[in-house]
């Protein structure tokens, strides 16, 4: 019994056996990967190791307070970046600084990738120091200005220092200076700023020189006003420019006065004071003609010179490129016509000479608000100039005495011509010449004379009136000193005063004229065409005393009238410079002597 169940068992567990490998067979044709399952698992268990031998390495971390700071590759890149960040760190502190901070250096497996170079663990040890801050930084020509949270706050300062120079006529803006953002260390305690703060930073003015090209216009006053310069400064500057000579060259090429006044009234002049008070016409006179005074007392520049100005700039300088529509006065032409009711060397004017306008398109370049350089890009004629007519007499001159031909009062260069002229505005007669002479020179008496006044006379300055009793009557006017009194007789050649630069004058000179029955009339005429002053040299002499000055007698009550010429020219008023401030040793006072009326012709 027992021997037959055992053999039945074991025919049950046989057919259970080929049951079950029936079965892996059939699960294997339905499902072949799960049956190549521990096939795969196998290699991928193999391929991860193969990338991980390929990808990863064994490598040292660095750990601060437990937050990890970098990886490298071994201690000896470790130990020469925190060198170099102790050297870095010394020269960002000004100050020898050693890195003793709590870190922890361990080994760990880690990407390549991960593993940083020489420069890196540098970078990564200075995250730690506490004694630094990494902060973007603007640099302005090399120099650190200052630190922001981040590059946008530093645009937007920048942007606020170009608004400033913006306007409506803005085509173009440039900014002149090396501009750098940068990303970097400095001491902790540097701080950050807002773009306000920058911009005012930015906006902080400090003196710059740069060179300049003169162009039409110019002058040496409107230099200094523009760029805000002492004139000692812009000579400092400019030592080889000859002032004198620019002045000079003007004045020539120009007519203008070496800046005395071409205008005074002849009639005041002679004594006539019924009309208004000295005090009266000279505020009169001051009020009429100022902006003549301001412009006639400027020195101008050749166009095209190139000079060296001082500005004062902000430290971030904006150049920009306008385009704006000016309004600029047209001068006058001026023409002569023959008169033949005056003498020859005589004139009056026909015709007021009046500016035209101008509508102009310039380009204009400005460097931190101020115009340095402009060019018209177009013109439209808004109204044309009105010219000024000048008659010119025809009349043979009236002759002097056989051989008394005058004598050249001083010896020097012309620099202001006689007649008139359409100058700043305005139309303006210049009775006399201007002769430009060293302070002190000696003026010597055209002719044999009388001294008819001597003294101090408005804007003239100290000024002697010869009377040539011929109805000739000559003035020297600006003189520094007075070496005659009223009534003396003087000689043709002899000194009779001193060039200087007294009354409205902005220079030494002479300013000389010939008048004929009180009438002005051209010097030129009736000087020899070579300058014929003696050159003589001034005596010393003890200071005077000065002079007091006498009470005027009252006017006649029939003041005695020279005889006219036929039909004297009107003489308009003009500007005069202000004077400069006259050394007491170089200008004497002989008091306000009254002028009698000019000798009849005889």
């Amino acid at each position: 019994m027992r021997g037959t169940s055992e053999h039945s068992r074991m025919q049950q567990l046989k057919r259970k056996l080929a049951l079950f490998r029936q079965k892996q067979e059939t699960d294997s044709v339905r499902h072949p990967i799960r049956s190549s399952l521990p096939f795969l698992c196998l290699s991928g268990v193999v391929l991860t190791a193969a990338v991980l031998a390929t990808s990863c390495t064994l490598c040292y971390t660095v750990d601060a307070q437990g937050r990890l700071v970098t990886f490298f590759q071994d201690e000896e890149t470790y130990q020469a970046a925190v060198t170099q960040a102790e050297v870095r760190t010394s020269q960002i502190l000004n100050t020898p600084y050693s890195f003793n901070q709590d870190v922890t250096v361990r080994t760990t497996l880690a990407s390549r990738d991960a593993v940083e170079s020489l420069p890196g663990v540098t970078d990564s040890i200075m995250e730690i120091i506490p004694e630094l801050e990494h902060v973007y930084t603007l640099s302005i020509d090399g120099t650190v200005m200052a630190a922001a949270e981040s590059a946008d706050i530093l645009n937007q300062a920048l942007n606020l220092v170009t608004q400033r120079y913006t306007t409506p006529e803005t085509r173009s803006l440039r900014i002149e200076n090396q501009v750098d953002i940068r990303y970097q260390y400095l001491p902790a305690s540097t701080g950050v700023a807002t773009a306000e703060q920058i911009a005012a930073i930015l906006l902080q003015e400090t003196p710059r020189t740069f060179p300049y090209t003169t162009q039409e216009g110019d002058t040496v006053e409107s230099l200094t006003e523009t760029f805000a310069m002492t004139p000692e400064r812009f000579q400092e500057l400019n030592p080889d420019l000859d002032l004198e000579a620019q002045r000079k060259a003007h004045l020539e090429k120009s007519g203008l006065s070496m800046g005395e006044s071409d205008t005074q009234n002849a009639t005041d002049l002679a004594g006539d004071e019924t009309q208004k008070t000295e005090q009266e016409a000279r505020e009169k006179e001051a009020q009429a003609l100022e902006a003549l005074v301001a412009a006639a007392s400027e020195t101008p520049l050749e166009p095209g010179l190139t000079l060296t100005i001082e500005q004062s700039c902000p430290l971030l300088m904006v150049s920009t490129v306008e385009e704006m529509n000016l309004s600029r006065a047209v001068t006058p032409e001026i023409q002569t016509q023959p008169d033949d009711t005056m003498f020859t060397g005589q004139q009056r004017i026909i015709q007021e000479g009046e500016a035209g306008e101008q509508s102009v398109l310039a380009r204009v370049v400005k460097r931190c608000g101020v115009p340095v350089a402009s060019n018209d890009l177009s013109a439209v004629t808004v109204s044309e100039p009105t010219p000024l007519i000048v008659g010119m007499g025809t009349q043979p001159m009236p002759e002097l005495p056989e051989d008394c031909m005058f004598l050249w009062p001083v010896k020097g260069t012309i620099t202001s011509q006689f007649g008139y002229r359409f100058i700043f505005g305005e139309n303006n007669f210049h009775r006399g010449l201007d002769i430009a002479a060293p302070q002190g020179t000696a003026i010597n008496a055209a002719a044999d004379a009388t001294v008819l006044f001597a003294g101090e006379k408005g804007t003239y300055g100290n000024l002697v009136i010869l009377d040539h009793h011929n109805g000739f009557l000559t003035y020297y006017g600006h003189c520094s000193k007075l070496l005659v009194r009223q009534g003396d007789t003087v000689t043709q050649g002899q000194p009779i005063a001193a060039v200087g630069s007294t009354g409205r004058s902005t220079g030494p000179h002479c300013h000389f004229e010939v008048r004929y029955n009180n009438s002005p009339i051209d010097p030129l005429l009736y000087l020899p065409g070579e300058n014929n002053a003696p050159n003589q040299n001034l005596p010393q002499e003890e200071p005077e005393a000065p002079v007091q000055k006498p009470e005027p007698p009252a006017p006649p009550t029939e003041p005695e009238q020279p005889v006219p010429p036929p039909t004297p020219p009107e003489e308009p008023e003009d500007p005069q410079p202000e004077p400069p401030e006259a050394s007491d040793d170089t200008q004497l006072n002989t008091g306000d002597v009254p002028l009698s009326q000019p000798a009849s012709e005889p």
